[in-house]
């Protein structure tokens, strides 16, 4: 059968070689998705898995290897190798990473922080059990107790972010801003010496506090925004800041020329 004259061929993709790794990691996936191995369990020694993925011994080993530092498995000496219950902590290094990799923006993560967590507190308002009230109190005390220690008292205002977010009783939205959180520690410490007024800094989580305390979801949803915009401000003047210092090193000569002609 021939191809019409004026009619393009089709072309297709190249076919993309599998690395042993994804193949595992494929394979692995489908026996928990059939049920021949449990999320949390331990996985079967290594010449058994060897025959039930279809790999090498050499291979699966150093697949084994590339998996336990993606955090998709985990080895205990002693106890074997198992399928992590939880990704929550290897997603938020992964996060992490593609920050320093610049493949997203700190300033993006706000951005998305800022449509996320308003509707979070808003949940949190409406659906805060004792249990939780009990928590974001805890950590409130600890807030007020740390206006001295910044370290402590960035460490409590977490907390307090965490515990309220747990409160929305959403694993998903839960699960996606602990891993901004994580992301973002290092950025928070940055930013902790531009804190003007820490008293005020409080008195803003407070105000978020007191909303969901009174099942205020429309108040709890404007003080989070609020909060959301003054971190923002002082990420961006962190940012400015970086930039400044980066610049001065790249070309010093223009820098201080660039000073002078501002003073």
């Amino acid at each position: 059968m021939s191809i019409s004259a004026g009619v393009a061929p089709i072309t297709f993709e190249p076919v993309k070689r599998e690395t042993v790794m994804d193949t595992v990691a494929r394979r692995i996936e489908s026996l928990i998705r059939s049920g021949e191995l449990k999320v949390g369990s331990v996985l079967p020694p290594e010449p058994k898995l060897a025959v039930m993925l279809g790999v090498s011994r050499n291979s699966l080993r150093e697949a084994l290897k590339s998996l336990v530092f993606l955090g998709l498995i985990k080895a205990r000496p002693g106890y074997g190798t198992y399928v992590q219950p939880t990704l929550g902590r290897a997603v938020s290094r992964h996060f992490e990473w593609m920050l320093l990799l610049h493949e997203i923006k700190y300033l993006e993560i706000y951005e998305l922080r800022k449509i996320l967590e308003p509707t979070v507190a808003a949940l949190a308002a409406r659906r805060a059990s004792k249990d939780d009230i009990e928590k974001m109190t805890q950590a409130i005390r600890e807030m007020r107790a740390s206006f001295s220690r910044p370290e402590q008292y960035m460490a409590a205002e977490m907390a307090f972010h965490e515990a309220f977010t747990q409160a929305a009783k959403n694993v998903a939205t839960h699960t996606m801003l602990r891993m901004m959180y994580g992301a973002l520690a290092e950025g928070r410490r940055r930013v902790l010496p531009l804190i003007s007024d820490i008293q005020q800094n409080f008195r803003r989580h407070e105000r978020i506090f007191k909303s969901i305390v009174k099942r205020d979801a429309k108040g709890a949803r404007k003080a989070v925004l609020d909060d959301l915009r003054y971190a923002e401000s002082l990420l961006r003047k962190d940012l400015e800041m970086q930039e400044q210092v980066r610049a001065h090193m790249e070309n010093p000569a223009r820098a201080g020329k660039r000073k002078k002609r501002n003073s």
